[in-house]
């Protein structure tokens, strides 16, 4: 027997941090060598597998860029190695910036194709990973407004800076210096303002957004709070920073809660932290449509109906999240108040609230 053919079309592919190998059989293998290295020069030897063609490897270790190869064998020996396949183990749900460039380009079907470079295809993903990003949060409202920082006034300032993630809101504070802890996370999007009414016992109540037809409500005097709530005190964005008005009292505390800049994807080993299974599709496919617009003669009908499902699926998504209270009428429930029989079968109106 002839030593055998090299395996042909080796393909890796990422899962809840495995990655899978399959490729075609080799003519006369009677078994596979399956080969791992971290540098695409230097491979070690990871499993002898009998008559299969795939292999999966199972938590290598998230965040690193594999390389793979195969060779067949039989008892005449081994062939050459398969072409190298490469992949990153990613969390559940998430994705590298290497395979997300991927699955755009196979998407695209521009795989190996050059007239969009490595690093447009990037710029690419950026752009369409803030837009999802964007999306999550217009549709879910809460979602990812986990952040918070406080602003301590001093009976004089107005403005007040967002957090810059490196200059202010040191220990999620301000005023603040660097010896007060690390830096808050940088802003993208405010989701709300609180005001502490009661330092001794935490008590907050939520300041609303400056409504400039009603500007001239928002004057002195500045008690801004009483047992039942807030009036004249309210809250609007300029620029980068957040314009309280009037201007507050002096040793007052805000609470500001927002949603964080997306962290930029700029290596192939970078990963993705939206932490939401499907959604990485919609980069996937934008970012596909960027690099085929580019071409300016490329039919982008198919993608543009793709681009359009997926945001009202993302849309959808958000309405219904709440599976423990549904938002439905229920048939048990037959309150004589609604024209029912009470809570037991019977006549009358059969459903219920």
């Amino acid at each position: 027997m002839s030593v055998p053919y090299q395996p042909q079309n080796l393909n890796a592919e990422q899962a809840d941090g495995n990655i899978l190998l399959t490729w075609i059989g080799a003519l006369n293998a009677t078994g596979y060598l399956v080969q791992r290295s971290t540098d695409g020069v230097n491979f070690t030897t990871i499993a002898t597998l009998g008559l299969v063609n795939q292999y999966l490897d199972a938590l290598p270790g998230i965040g690193t860029m594999y390389y793979y190869q195969v060779a067949a064998t039989n008892i005449s020996g081994a062939s050459a190695y398969s072409t190298v396949a490469q992949m990153v183990a990613a969390p559940p749900s998430e994705m590298s910036l290497f395979e997300l460039r991927l699955r755009a380009q196979q998407t695209a079907d521009r795989v190996n194709n050059n007239f969009v470079t490595v690093s447009e295809w990037n710029a690419f993903l950026r752009l369409a990973m803030y837009e999802l990003y964007d999306i999550l949060i217009t549709s879910y409202e809460d979602l990812f407004a986990s952040q918070y920082v406080y602003i301590n006034t001093n009976g004089t300032t107005q403005n007040y800076p967002i957090p810059d993630g490196c200059n202010n809101y040191f220990g999620g504070s301000y005023p603040s210096t660097s010896s007060d802890g690390d830096p808050s996370q940088a802003f993208y999007k405010l989701a709300g303002m609180d005001l502490g009414i009661n330092t001794s016992n935490n008590a907050w109540v939520t300041l609303l957004k400056f409504d400039f037809i009603e500007r001239n409500k928002y004057v002195y005097p500045n008690s801004t709070s009483t047992i039942y709530g807030v009036y004249n005190m309210r809250y609007r964005l300029m620029g980068n920073f957040v314009n309280i008005i009037p201007t507050p009292a002096g040793n007052q505390q805000i609470r500001m809660w927002y949603s964080p800049k997306l962290p930029a994807l700029l290596q192939d080993t970078d990963l993705t932290t939206l932490g939401y299974s499907g959604w990485l599709r919609y980069p996937i496919v934008r970012a596909a449509k960027y690099a085929l617009d580019k071409e300016e003669g490329s039919d982008t009908s198919k993608l543009d109906q793709e681009i359009v499902f997926l945001k009202q699926r993302i849309e959808q998504a958000s309405q219904n999240r709440d599976a423990g209270v549904p938002d439905t009428i229920s048939p048990t429930r037959m309150d004589p108040l609604y024209g029912g029989m009470g809570f037991g079968s019977g006549g009358g109106n059969q459903g219920g609230w």
